[in-house]
C-alpha cells in the first residue's frame, strides 16, 4: 500500500514537471524553479523506499529547517529594518 502511493506521489511529481516545462518555455522562465523542484522532489520519492535513505531524509529535513529558518530571519530584518 505504501509503495504504490509513493508511486503515485511520483507520478504526481512528473506531471508537475510536464506542466511546468510547458509554462516555462511558452510564457516566461521564472517557472523555470518550479521544474528544478519537481525533479529533485521526484528523484527523493523514488529513493524513498531504499535501503539507508531515512538517514539522508533527516540530514535534509534538518538542512531545510535551517535554511527556512534563516529565510524568516532575513524577511523580518528586512520588513522591520528603520529607514
Amino acid at each position: 500500500m505504501e509503495r504504490d502511493l509513493t508511486l503515485l506521489t511520483a507520478l504526481v511529481a512528473g506531471g508537475v514537471i510536464a506542466v511546468s516545462l510547458l509554462a516555462a518555455i511558452m510564457q516566461r522562465m521564472s517557472v523555470a524553479l518550479i521544474t528544478i523542484l519537481g525533479v529533485l522532489f521526484t528523484v527523493l520519492l523514488l529513493l524513498a523506499g531504499r535501503e539507508g535513505f531515512s538517514r539522508f531524509s533527516e540530514d535534509l529535513e534538518r538542512a531545510a529547517f535551517f535554511a527556512v529558518l534563516a529565510m524568516f530571519i532575513v524577511s523580518f530584518i528586512i520588513l522591520y529594518r528603520p529607514l
